[in-house]
């Protein structure tokens, strides 16, 4: 069996391809959902019928938190689509979710795979916060927390802030401070070596298989936003995060630093690192990454179909 792995995901367009490599690169056990891109229960349909979709139906759906730890946010169907899947009017999936909680999950999974588990987060932290703040020993349990979240020079929802860390910093700030091994994929690196551009896209058109017709369809949306914005296409942080989870040869640069989070005012959410200081380290960012490696594995995975 491959590595273990828990993704957490508020799912919409791109998450549900990290779900998809996921499931190929690693033992997938289960896909958290939390509050972030769209309304709850949309987040929670598209994770079932993705599932269904990429043959991993007996993949476990834990539902866990539907709202911040505090504050409201609001949700991105701008980026993602109406109910989050490019505008694609999704069948109703015959999968249905555990009863079992998130929080409760991650927990439980942690203490029954101790040293072996790996959290992918490509969300906001709220589901992994609370089951730290339920049970402090699962720092030690959980063998790595990869984040998608964090910007150190610009956000993609306010100036400083990117939408992860803004949807809840308190989530965020718990996470780096308690102990975890993390390692960080900020939103600058995933700008620059996960977007897709039109040339990659076409590429893709060109596979027709049932995964390369699934990314074009979710995607749709999230690709027109992006080119809107000035991008050269779309941009994918789940799954370069997902990806470089996997290969760390594709990690070309990384560097360890004290990272916090702003909690306050018109700076909250932003992500805080100390460049120069020593001692305190919390967390690796990455800040150079193999774009052609991520495109080889992601492609290679969708014309297998």
């Amino acid at each position: 069996m491959g590595r273990k792995v828990i993704v957490d995901s508020d799912t919409a367009s791109d998450d549900t391809i990290a779900i998809l490599l996921a499931s190929r690169l690693f033992d997938l056990l289960g896909v958290t959902i939390v509050a972030g891109n769209v309304k709850y229960q949309d987040q929670v349909r598209n994770a079932l019928f993705t599932l269904e979709y990429i043959g991993k139906k007996d993949v476990p759906v834990y539902l866990g938190q539907d709202r911040p730890i505090l504050n409201k946010w609001r949700t991105v169907e701008e980026v993602h689509g109406k109910h989050g899947m490019g505008e694609w009017d999704i069948p109703e999936p015959t999968k249905r979710p555990e009863k079992e909680n998130a929080i409760d999950a991650i927990i439980r999974l942690a203490r029954e795979n101790q040293g072996e588990l790996e959290i992918l987060a490509i969300s906001p932290l709220t589901n992994l916060a609370l089951a730290y703040l339920r049970e402090h020993s699962i720092t030690k349990w959980i063998r790595k927390v990869w984040i998608m979240g964090g910007a150190f020079t610009r956000g993609n929802t306010t100036p400083i802030a990117e939408f992860n860390f803004w949807v809840d910093p308190e989530a965020a700030k718990v996470v780096l401070d308690a102990g975890f091994d993390v390692t960080i994929v900020p939103w600058e690196t995933t700008e620059e070596y996960g977007t897709l551009d039109l040339a990659k896209w076409e590429r893709i058109r060109s596979m027709n298989t049932a995964l390369s017709r699934f990314f074009e369809r979710v995607n749709k949306t999230l690709l027109e936003f992006s080119l809107k914005q000035g991008n050269r296409g779309s941009v994918h942080p789940d799954s370069l995060t997902t990806y470089l989870a996997f290969d760390g040869s594709a990690i070309l640069e990384q560097r360890k630093f004290k990272v916090d989070v702003e909690l306050c005012s018109l700076s909250r959410g932003a992500m805080l690192v100390d460049w120069y200081s020593k001692g305190g380290e919390n967390a690796n960012v990455v800040l150079k990454a193999d774009s052609e490696k991520f495109y080889e594995k992601l492609t290679s995975i969708l014309s297998s179909s």
